[in-house]
């Protein structure tokens, strides 16, 4: 059972109730009247679980930047208006690989073209945002015909 005013109360083996909800830019984790709802809470479940296989297929732990946003929150930091954020089906996350705090944004250079040729079976959509960049966006939005899977915001 998950203990969601718990930060530490896990919802998969690596991944916590602060790694969903925390929302830094305002200090605290959402709670429901950031507009949680039962379904928001049901796909962050799911999220957890196709990022322990992300995690598996890196190797590495996975640090989170983002995960849930409430509208107002995605808003305040400039998300996108149709983010995947505020339903909780995306995550915004690094890693460090070569051991320097990923300051060049090399490491997920690396994991990006990792990442790419999977996404597919993964069921998965990753941000373009770009080389050098310092995180990973992934979702699981659905990708309409002739859509990407790697996309531009």
């Amino acid at each position: 059972m998950i203990d969601w005013i718990n930060p530490q109360s896990p919802i998969t083996e690596h991944f916590t109730v602060r790694d969903a909800l925390w929302l830094n830019q305002w200090g605290r984790l959402a709670n429901r009247g950031d507009g949680l709802t039962d379904a928001t809470l049901a796909n962050i479940v799911k999220t957890a679980a196709w990022m322990e296989k992300v995690r598996g297929l890196i190797g590495r732990p996975i640090f989170v930047r983002s995960w849930y946003r409430s509208r107002s929150y995605n808003v305040a930091i400039g998300g996108a208006k149709y983010s995947q954020h505020m339903e909780g089906n995306a995550i915004d996350w690094w890693t460090d690989v070569d051991g320097d705090g990923d300051k060049d944004g090399g490491d997920c250079d690396q994991l990006k073209a990792l990442l790419k040729p999977p996404l597919v079976s993964l069921g998965l959509r990753m941000e373009d945002n770009g080389a050098g960049a310092r995180w990973i966006h992934l979702d699981d939005k659905p990708v309409a015909p002739g859509g990407r899977r790697f996309f531009k915001p």
